[in-house]
């Protein structure tokens, strides 16, 4: 009722400023004693109170370590396990004693020396914590041999992280990509420690990441990443220092088995500075596209000597400039007026 009557005198403007407040007092006074939604802050802290906490191994690993610390500490806690261990499907039973603390890290070590944590957890409303092994973390392997690789980067987008790691780890370790990432079209060394045969792990700047498996970089100096490059048939090696890959498409209507560049410049003859058939063993269908890698020196402007096979001749292009884009499209011959 009063809630009516203040809402029809102030809907009426007849009372006083004074009632007015008044009425506006009570409601705030109605809103104030409404029941909060939801739960309060979780408790950090309860009454001394005799607590305990049940470490449940859900991994397939033994646990040998456990350490219980409060939240606020600097330091990891003793072992509380001894001289036992938890067996996979098992649990460890820490007597915590009479405390007021709620908030625990607790801190498990496996067979393999990895480690896996849980963070704050309340013992004043949790009694047993799980362990499955999904988030540990292997320490790195001392002994295991320093190794490097050149990646070199046609993706079309900056790598930011790169991990490699044992095709028999659980986890993929630290990132070893340079510090400033591998930009597109530019090679990085990545420094790793570990055995030939591992699996690798690309992170680019848009989040996306790549993965392939089991890969030798004993057979290769370097690992060319590429669209496709994780489905490839054999990872392709890095281009040598100096070299950098150049997209050649045919549209000249012919098939091209032989593609030879040489420098543009004053008194070149067919034939002159020409070095290897940019296509080796391969043929470059009418319409087709293929990635090669190429030394342009330090010229920019090319000229192409194309053969097509047969009694079909061959065919030559002028004013290809590499510098400005790495693409070399060949067209059909012009016909002379």
């Amino acid at each position: 009722m009063a809630g009516v009557g203040c809402g029809f005198v102030l809907a009426g403007f007849v009372l006083a400023g004074v009632v007015r407040a008044v009425c506006i007092g009570m409601l705030v006074g109605v809103v104030w004693v409404l029941p909060a939604r939801g739960e309060g802050p979780r408790p950090v802290r309860g009454k001394p109170t005799p607590r305990e906490l049940t470490i449940v191994n859900a991994s397939k690993r033994v646990v040998f370590q456990v350490r219980v610390s409060p939240s606020d500490a600097e330091q990891w806690g003793e072992d509380r396990l001894g001289e036992v261990s938890i067996p996979p499907g098992g649990s460890f039973r820490v007597v915590l004693g009479r405390i007021a603390d709620c908030l625990f890290d607790v801190q498990v070590m496996y067979d393999n020396a990895g480690q896996e944590e849980r963070r704050s957890v309340d013992v004043c409303r949790s009694k047993a914590v799980n362990f499955d092994g999904a988030a540990v973390v292997l320490p790195p392997d001392p002994f295991a041999m320093a190794r490097s690789l050149t990646m070199a980067n046609r993706s079309g987008r900056t790598i930011q992280q790169v991990f490699v790691s044992s095709p028999r780890a659980e986890q993929w370790g630290d990132d070893v990509a340079p510090a400033r990432g591998i930009v597109s079209g530019a090679a990085g060394e990545v420094v790793y420690r570990g055995g030939c045969v591992v699996d690798l792990r690309v992170v680019f700047d848009n989040r996306a990441a790549e993965e392939r498996r089991s890969v030798d970089l004993c057979k290769t100096a370097g690992v060319l990443i590429r669209p496709g490059w994780t489905i490839d048939d054999a990872i392709q090696p890095a281009p040598a220092a100096g070299q950098e890959d150049v997209t050649v498409l045919n549209r000249t209507g012919r098939v091209i088995t032989e593609l030879y560049l040489r420098p543009q410049g004053s008194g070149e003859r067919m034939g002159e500075e020409e070095g290897a058939d940019m296509l080796g063993n391969d043929v470059l269908p009418a319409g087709g596209r293929m990635v090669v890698p190429f030394s342009r020196g330090g010229a920019c402007r090319f000229v192409a000597r194309m053969f097509h096979g047969g009694d079909r001749g061959q065919s030559e292009q002028r004013d290809i400039d590499l510098c400005r884009n790495p693409l070399i499209r060949l067209d059909k011959a012009k016909t002379p007026e």
